[in-house]
């Protein structure tokens, strides 16, 4: 098992506790809680990258890149905001698991047509182990439109990550990095053309505490981490297996809810109930069964 499977599960550990303090924002905070407010931050925040400008590891970007990172942009932050509408709807365990599967589903079918990304039968298997087990985490307790959101968000994010991978074929980690991440500060510009999202992003600046702001910020620096693992592991290894791990995260998030059940029941309503818990442990029981299949590839 190569290193970019290790960082891939690390990551998936962080988006897991990431998550959680989003569910915990978009229902108890006011403003900054809004959806476009929110994508709006997160994509701003990723201008952070900027640390990396003195040490000399960035250099200009040639024209694909450039396009393919605005592209990576557009597809990642429609994403968001379809994602944060389900979320202020549904759970995160109903949500992210089905935004996952079919994120890995675009992500294989992507990077088949456009990488030209054959993976070994082994490695297919474990895939379909992943996909299969994150969906039965789902209870799928969706309206109509809650599930558009759901899919829609989950093909544009697997569009996304393609989209890196084909950044990182064209330059190094670092410059793939630095300018897809620059490029999502452009992207929440751009936000800001619609009045009524301009509406919402200032007003939840006046309206929010000082301590959701730390809290936003200090989320949004461990997702960012999270990314730049996830990032570097798709850069060395299949872009497919890489998304397809992301039902771990949702391992990880009932861990997080058996374990701040009774400290935050509010935002953790919904997470664990004794109806849906065999089907959950079923579905972990695959991602589970899909790692060792990695193990052994």
């Amino acid at each position: 098992m190569g290193t970019w499977v290790f960082l891939a599960i690390a990551a998936q550990a962080l988006f897991a506790t990431s998550t959680f303090v989003d569910r915990h924002v978009l229902t108890h905070s006011r403003g900054i809680g809004k959806p476009a407010a929110y994508a709006f931050y997160i994509s701003l925040l990723s201008g952070f990258v900027l640390v990396l400008v003195p040490f000399g590891v960035v250099s200009e970007p040639s024209l694909i890149v450039l396009e393919l990172s605005l592209a990576t942009a557009a597809t990642f932050i429609l994403g968001l905001l379809l994602l944060y509408h389900a979320l202020k709807e549904g759970t995160a365990s109903d949500v992210m698991p089905v935004v996952a599967a079919f994120s890995a589903i675009a992500t294989f079918v992507w990077a088949y047509l456009f990488l030209d990304e054959g993976l070994p039968a082994m490695f297919i298997v474990s895939v379909a182990l992943f996909i299969i087990g994150t969906f039965l985490i789902s209870k799928f307790k969706f309206r109509r439109l809650g599930l558009y959101h759901v899919i829609a968000a989950g093909l544009l994010f697997g569009v996304s990550t393609v989209l890196i991978k084909l950044i990182f074929h064209e330059t190094t980690f670092w410059d793939g990095f630095f300018w897809s991440r620059m490029a999502n500060v452009i992207g929440a510009g751009f936000l800001l053309l619609w009045p009524g999202n301009a509406k919402a992003i200032f007003h939840g600046v006046k309206s929010s505490s000082h301590g959701t702001k730390w809290v936003v910020l200090g989320n949004k620096m461990l997702a960012g981490v999270a990314a730049a693992m996830t990032f570097f592991a798709i850069s060395l290894g299949s872009v497919s297996v890489v998304n397809a791990m992301a039902g771990l995260q949702f391992a990880f998030l009932l861990l997080i809810a058996f374990l701040f059940a009774t400290r935050f029941p509010q935002v953790l309503e919904g997470e664990i109930d004794t109806k849906g818990l065999p089907h959950k442990l079923w579905g972990i029981g695959l991602i589970a069964l899909g790692l060792a299949v990695l193990y052994l590839a």
